[in-house]
């Protein structure tokens, strides 16, 4: 039978064996949560990456429709028919000033075609004189038709350039405010009425 002194030596022992910990061990208390971080890593890779949207900026839309038009509308697709409208619009305008440019430079070779006939015969009708041969020239029918409608043709070239400068420009302006409104949550609409104006509405998405 053991005494009370040897279960006491016994105590001692078991409690000074219990208290001596290892080197590289911790207590359980302070052991670090491994479970939560395998889970806070798992939900980020569950989770979508964020996008971010990297649209042409308007100060780019308005220079790509000066170059070329419908390049900036292109770009943003809630302006592809406009787009498609100043494409158009812009060939068909230099179309006729090439065709204006064409009608004005045979207007200028028939007239001094003209100048040269009248010249030549009134030289030989025996008109010396320069300056009375150059007024005669310019008070014939003929020449007088053809600088009317040389002047007439230069004056449509001119016409169709300032069209042509007015829908470049335009257009890049269209542009800009296209690419403005690209990320614009509110939707625009733009309607004719019975009296012949234009209404223009817009409608936000409100949630509750």
């Amino acid at each position: 039978m053991r005494t009370p002194g040897s279960i006491s030596c016994l105590l001692l022992v078991f409690l000074a064996l219990t208290s001596i910990s290892l080197p590289g061990a911790r207590a359980s208390g302070q052991e670090p949560d491994t479970l939560r971080i395998p889970l806070v890593e798992e939900r980020q890779e569950d989770s979508p990456p964020e996008v971010h949207s990297e649209g042409i900026t308007p100060r780019g839309a308005f220079i790509r429709s000066m170059l070329l038009p419908g390049w900036g509308h292109a770009e943003v697709e809630e302006a592809l028919v406009r787009g498609g409208f100043y494409f158009s619009a812009q060939s068909a305008t230099l179309f006729m000033i090439l065709k204006s440019h064409t009608r004005l430079n045979l207007a200028k070779e028939r007239l001094k075609l003209m100048e040269s006939v009248v010249r030549q015969r009134l030289e030989a009708d025996g008109v010396t004189d320069p300056r009375a041969l150059e007024a005669a020239v310019s008070t014939d029918e003929r020449v007088e038709g053809l600088r009317a409608l040389e002047a007439s043709r230069s004056e449509q070239r001119q016409d169709w350039i300032a069209l042509g400068l007015f829908l470049v420009f335009l257009s890049g302006a269209d542009a800009f405010v296209a690419a403005h409104l690209a990320d614009f949550p509110a939707a625009v609409e733009i309607e004719p009425t019975p009296a012949g104006a234009l209404q223009i509405g817009f409608s936000v998405p409100v949630s509750f």
